[in-house]
């Protein structure tokens, strides 16, 4: 029988803001934030490809040739285990730059709850579609994520 899956709850999404958490069972906060700043761990899960400087001030830049897409963004909080921030533009799209803030809280038996943040989103109907379409986009990466951790093996 398999397992059930950990929970993963958008737990809000106004006009200027989506917040999604999720859990990682048996996953310290500090391993969960190194999947977030670890080139080769991040690619398990999100981008084919990634470059980046993990520090605060520090930039990194996400692609995906096959599509050429490029996400680049740099890094605004950076407190392993605890805090990650980071602003976030597209390439190909004409939004607006947005931010990010990962949020790692312990859990019982070293697991480790994520909150999401992505808010800055401006009030055009572009920026509305945008939104939900990155709410589309997390919900789908951080249950990659969840698999990831879940299955070390499992990865793509």
């Amino acid at each position: 029988m398999a397992a059930s899956r950990p929970r993963l709850e958008l737990v809000e999404t106004a006009r200027d803001r989506i917040s999604i958490s999720a859990d990682f069972p048996h996953l310290s906060p500090a391993l969960l934030f190194d999947y977030w700043t670890s080139a080769e761990l991040l690619e398990k899960w999100w981008p084919p490809a990634a470059e980046l400087e993990p520090r605060v001030g520090g930039t990194y830049h996400f692609s995906w040739p096959k599509q050429d897409w490029h996400l680049r963004g740099k890094y605004t909080m950076f407190d392993r285990g605890k805090t990650l921030g980071f602003t976030w533009k597209w390439d190909h799209e004409s939004t607006d730059v947005t931010r990010v803030t990962l949020r790692f809280q312990s859990m019982p038996k070293d697991g480790t709850r994520l909150t999401l943040q992505h808010e800055g989103y401006s009030k055009s109907s572009e920026a509305k579609k945008t939104r939900d379409e990155h709410v589309e986009g997390w919900t789908f990466f951080l249950r990659k994520l969840q698999e990831q951790v879940l299955d070390p093996s499992s990865s793509s």
